[in-house]
Parts: C-alpha cells; structure tokens; sequence
C-alpha cells in the first residue's frame, strides 16, 4: 500500500547495496498517469535515522489514475491513498547531512542512490501501486519500491513542477515519463514524514 510513503525515504538514506540492474517491462502493462500533483516540502532540518542530522528540500511527485492528486495528499497527509486507482509516487530530495540549512529543491538530476548519503546530495525515491476498494494491492500486483533510474527537474515555478522519470522497481519494471504537474498547496511535514503512518486513509 502506498501508504508506507515514509518508508522508501528511511530506505533511501539508509540503504546499502546496489539496485537492480537491466531494464524490464513497463510497469503495471503501460500505466500512463491522468492525473497528478507536485507538493514543495519547506526545508527543514531532519534526524534521520541511520544519517544523523541532515537538513532537507523535497518535491512529492504524485502520478495518478485519478483526477484529484492534491485532494487526496490533502486527506491523506502521504498516510494513504485513493481506493481502486494506479499510483506512483515520487519524492525527490535535495540534502546536506549535518547541515542546519538548505535551499528548496530546485531543477536537476535526482538519482537513485545504493549507498547513505554523506555531505550534500540528491536522491530520489518512488513507490508503484495498484490496489482494490479497500486501498489494499490487488491480488498479484505489490507496492512496489524503487530501485533504480532518476528524476530529473526542469522547471520548479509557483505552479508548476516540469521534468522527467525514468524509474526502475524492483520487480523490473520500469516508469518513463515526461511531466508537468500542478503545485499542490497542502502543506505536509518533510521530518514527519521519516515517522511510521500510525493511521492510513482510503480515500473512497
């Protein structure tokens, strides 16, 4: 369930190893996202686990079967997801471990990383997934976590995000798409998000 949002970001910064290799299948036979939404994180400094102390920027990049992306983050708070709907969510993330301080993400490359971070860095995460009435993974499918692949910011602007994905899950599918998603203006906490959701929302 996508529900586990804050957990690809503990992964990502306390990951070891490297990620799948080789390209695959797209994902979910051709998911081609009709709606979406871009959440601007405000900086802020984050104990992380496994890191330590690291200021953070970041960006949600939320690719959806459904129309109202910003309603359901809203509702949510990244602690759930909409019933019966195809999702892939995005979080880029611009940081600087034993920082106090750092500017709002901006345009760049955004890579998967194998390894925790140290001094400043970007990295991206990704969650895929398919799920029935009650927001739970439909039989054969999972929550599927990135592996692999980046995003790439082009354009960051008070209503819009522009860029591209090209992201690899563990299952070996992959996710290519070119974007430009409206700015979200739900406001979400960046080192909340590092917590375990103790309550999860699905959105009928």
């Amino acid at each position: 369930m996508i529900t586990r949002a804050v957990l690809p970001l503990v992964a990502l910064l306390a990951a070891a190893g490297c990620g799948s290799s080789g390209g695959g299948s797209t994902l979910f036979d051709g998911f081609v996202p009709t709606g979406g939404s871009a959440l601007v994180f405000a900086p802020a400094t984050c104990e992380v686990p496994f890191v330590g102390s690291t200021a953070l920027a970041g960006i949600a990049l939320d690719f959806t079967s459904y129309a109202d992306s910003c309603g359901v983050i809203t509702q949510t708070q990244l602690c759930g997801n909409k019933a019966s709907a195809t999702r892939v969510l995005a979080i880029v993330l611009s940081g600087d471990v034993g920082a106090t301080s750092i500017d709002p993400a901006g345009p760049g490359q955004y890579p998967y990383l194998a390894e925790p971070p140290t001094g400043a860095f970007r990295a991206a995460t990704a969650e895929a997934v398919q799920d029935d009435a009650t927001c739970e993974p439909l039989a054969g499918t999972s929550s599927l976590d990135m592996t692999g692949g980046s995003v790439t910011l082009s354009e960051v602007t008070g209503g819009v995000v522009r860029g591209s994905a090209s992201i690899r899950f563990e299952n070996g599918e992959t996710f290519e798409h070119t974007f430009a998603l409206p700015l979200c203006a739900a406001t979400i906490d960046l080192c909340a998000r590092f917590n375990p959701c103790m309550d999860h929302t699905c959105v009928p």
